[in-house]
């Protein structure tokens, strides 16, 4: 794409950034999973409030400084505009207060810069004519109706425009810089009357001086020790001046560096070992990632350059400032980062907060300044487009991995302190009686051991760990008695549930669903990214940005029952779709598209929900294996048997008793067969064989065969005919029916029978 069009397309996007965002104001948002109020990108830096543009006075922001009242510590942000400087009471964070606002002493401009000398506010600007703005900031105190329009308490005029002004408290002295004098180098102004500022004198011989710091030095070289010396950022140098004599200023030394392309503004460490310098225009020009630089000044004679830090972004850098070896740098798109310059000229970015989370480009949008000294830790952060930005480092963390324990076991608290020292105690709060903390100091911190807590019911706890300088930081967990209580899932939904746990330990797992996000990326891979959030906001899947243009990416996670959010960021603004190639998002749940799309500028979101998983099983209710669970058939439904019969004598052939709908396993003298004609025989059944007693053994309805009996007359099947024969057959002479002893089969018990036990009565059988 020509770069007409990429500049359009940024116009368009800015414009639109800074319409949704001009009445915005935001109560304390922390940093929580990379992002703070759900938009800014963010590591170790929480966001305590936002003002919009129209909430400070309008126009676009510029510098920024601060102030706080010595009577009552309450802290003020002095605010740059094109138009004029607003002045804000922060003592309140979260809620800060737009006082006023002090116009431009001419004309609107882009440029505007603000220091702060005791009591007094020193504000100039690049608008011709302008001369330097000196403002009573007591005057802050006794603000009845904000906002007012304040006045300037007076206008010194020894220079016109300027592009910058530079304050040594210590010495009483404001540096012009880039004014229409001195060939835009230092003009030395004696402030120590604040509303009578008187010209010192100049310094012109390396010529315009873009910004710079001015110091009572402290640093090694003890030729200077105790003089104010100048370091100053001179569009493609840093220069060393000289200034204790501000009418005879005297150049030390000037260091260029390979890749300059505009030094612009630097701030020294605090041993004064160090001069980071941020230079303007080489992420532009040269196509690098934000560089910082690192001049060596040890040797104020002969300082080099000793190392360069190159970011991950590819932002502009702009402002930078350092306190307790931190370098806050306001880098444009990137927003607000923090590295690590204690141990300079290495460095490390240990935070960040990006005010500009549709791009990091290097353009000039974004963050154009930061002060980073107020007492409470509040980094006051102009952004162009859109106001001011309240926000803290929290470098102060405790963490620990406990989360149920059993009364007789150990916490171990993990603190990490950003601002650790050998002088740094910690004291820890929020423990019952009996309880005690042993305290091990690390170098980044300390490990704490927590140990006798109570046995008892179940209890939740708080503890805080403070540090000597206030900070301090929160961790929970709760005690339980191990002896008394089972931990476990006690949530009856989920797949793990345990019917004897008294205790949930966060273990329970529930049914999941294939969740699948595809994205086919357009002319453009590395300006996509997206993230999928749970309905609480934490982010279960990412992806992005890629390498590849007209390439499918594709990301699958099982996710839980539950509704989510797709969130697809383009940070040029846009979209995957269609002008510069045709790219897409979908999500896919189980097979099934549930969202698609491609079309949008700087980000979309869609929403989706994951069902019940489907469960399968038997669904028929009639059926033996019928599962109230299931919402899938899977063809395994048992049905039950429509009838079963009672098998008394246990042959295997039920008799004419009948259950209906049984379902296996059966009782064990319930059969599926019937027709047992005798059911308290065991020996008689169909197909029975013949026992020779002459009974019907078979069920057939005759005594055939091994049926017959070979001696009738035998009644008593003692093996002979008796006496006790004849008994039993006069027993039940007379018998017409089921008649043990009717000996000649004809149904009765007759004379006939009798005849016949007698004829062989006295033989064996």
């Amino acid at each position: 794409m020509n770069n007409l069009t990429q500049l359009l397309r940024r116009a368009m996007l800015s414009a639109l950034v800074v319409v949704a965002f001009a009445t915005m104001a935001e109560a304390q948002s922390p940093c929580v999973n990379g992002l703070a109020a759900g938009l800014y990108p963010c590591d170790n830096v929480d966001l305590y409030a936002t003002m919009g543009v129209n909430q400070v006075g309008g126009g676009e922001m510029n510098d920024i400084w601060g102030w706080t009242d010595p009577l009552d510590g309450k802290e003020y942000v002095l605010l740059g505009r094109t138009n004029g400087t607003a002045f804000i009471d922060i003592s309140n964070p979260t809620s800060p207060v737009y006082l006023g606002n002090l116009n431009t002493n001419t004309v609107s401009s882009l440029w505007r810069d603000v220091k702060v000398y005791g009591n007094y506010a020193f504000i100039v600007s690049e608008a011709g004519g302008h001369g330097m703005q000196v403002f009573d900031l007591t005057k802050l105190r006794n603000v009845n109706n904000p906002p007012v329009n304040f006045s300037a308490d007076a206008v010194y005029t020894g220079f016109g425009n300027a592009h910058n002004i530079v304050i040594n408290e210590e010495t009483a002295r404001a540096y012009g810089v880039g004014t229409n004098t001195a060939s835009g180098g230092l003009h030395i102004v004696d402030i120590s009357n604040p509303l009578n500022p008187t010209i010192l004198g100049t310094f012109s011989q390396d010529g315009y001086t873009h910004d710079a710091q001015v110091v009572t030095y402290i640093g090694p070289d003890a030729q200077y020790q105790g003089k104010e010396i100048a370091f100053a950022c001179n569009e493609n140098t840093i220069t060393i001046v000289d200034v204790d004599d501000p009418t005879d200023a005297t150049l030390i030394s000037t260091e260029g560096y390979s890749g300059s392309a505009y030094t612009h503004q630097g701030w020294l460490t605090e041993d004064h070992k160090y001069f980071v310098v941020g230079d303007e225009l080489d992420e532009q020009q040269s196509g690098v990632n934000t560089r910082t630089y690192f001049f060596n000044v040890e040797d104020l004679n002969n300082p080099f350059l000793a190392g360069t830090y190159t970011a991950t972004t590819s932002a502009i850098d702009h402002n930078l400032y350092i306190k307790d070896g931190v370098a806050y740098q306001s880098n444009y798109r990137a927003g607000l980062r923090l590295l690590d310059v204690s141990n300079a000229p290495n460095a490390e970015e240990i935070g960040y907060f990006d005010l500009y989370p549709s791009s990091d480009a290097a353009q000039f949008n974004g963050t154009w300044s930061n002060y980073p000294y107020f007492a409470s830790g509040i980094v006051a952060v102009s952004h162009i487009e859109e106001g001011l930005f309240l926000l803290k480092p929290n470098f102060f963390t405790v963490s620990t991995t406990a989360d149920l324990v059993c009364y007789n076991e150990t916490v171990t608290i993990t603190l990490v302190n950003g601002a650790a020292s050998p002088s740094s105690t910690y004291s820890v709060s929020g423990l019952p009686a009996g309880a005690s903390a042993n305290v091990d100091n690390t170098s980044d911190g300390a490990v704490i051991t927590l140990s006798g807590f109570p046995q008892g019911a179940v209890t939740d706890y708080n503890v805080t760990v403070s540090d000597n300088t206030g900070q301090s930081g929160s961790v929970s967990f709760t005690v339980y008695d191990c002896d008394n209580e089972v931990l476990g899932c006690t949530d009856s939904s989920a797949l793990n549930f345990n019917p004897a746990a008294t205790l949930d330990n966060g273990t329970c797992t529930y049914p999941c669903s294939d969740v699948t996000v595809t994205i086919l990326t357009d002319n453009y891979p590395g300006e996509t990214t997206w993230t999928v959030t749970d309905g609480s906001g934490t982010t279960v899947m990412s992806g992005g940005p890629y390498s590849t243009t007209a390439t499918t990416y594709t990301e699958t996670a099982c996710l839980e029952v539950g509704c989510y959010t797709l969130n697809v960021f383009d940070s040029f603004g846009d979209g995957i779709c269609c002008a510069y190639g045709v790219g897409s998002y979908t999500v896919n749940v189980d097979g099934t598209d549930v969202v698609t799309g491609g079309e949008f500028g700087t980000s979309t979101t869609e929403n989706f929900c994951v069902e019940s998983a489907a469960i399968s099983g038997c669904t028929n209710l009639d059926a033996c294996n019928f599962n109230p669970d299931a919402t899938a058939d899977d063809g395994s439904c048992i049905l039950p048997y429509s009838e079963v019969y009672i098998d008394d004598d246990g042959d295997g052939i039920g008799g004419s008793s009948a259950i209906a709908d049984a379902c296996d396993p059966l009782p064990e003298n319930w059969v599926l067969v019937t027709g047992d004609c005798n059911d308290d025989d065991a020996t008689v059944y169909p197909g029975a064989p013949g026992t020779g007693q002459g009974v019907d053994n078979n069920c057939d309805g005759q005594v055939t065969g091994d049926e017959t009996n070979a001696c009738p007359q035998d009644l008593n099947s003692d093996g002979s005919v008796t006496v006790a024969d004849v008994l039993l057959i006069l027993g039940e002479f007379g018998c017409e029916s089921n008649c043990g002893a009717d000996v000649d089969g004809d149904g009765a018990v007759s004379v006939s029978d009798v005849l016949n036990v007698l004829s062989v009565f006295g033989q064996p059988c």
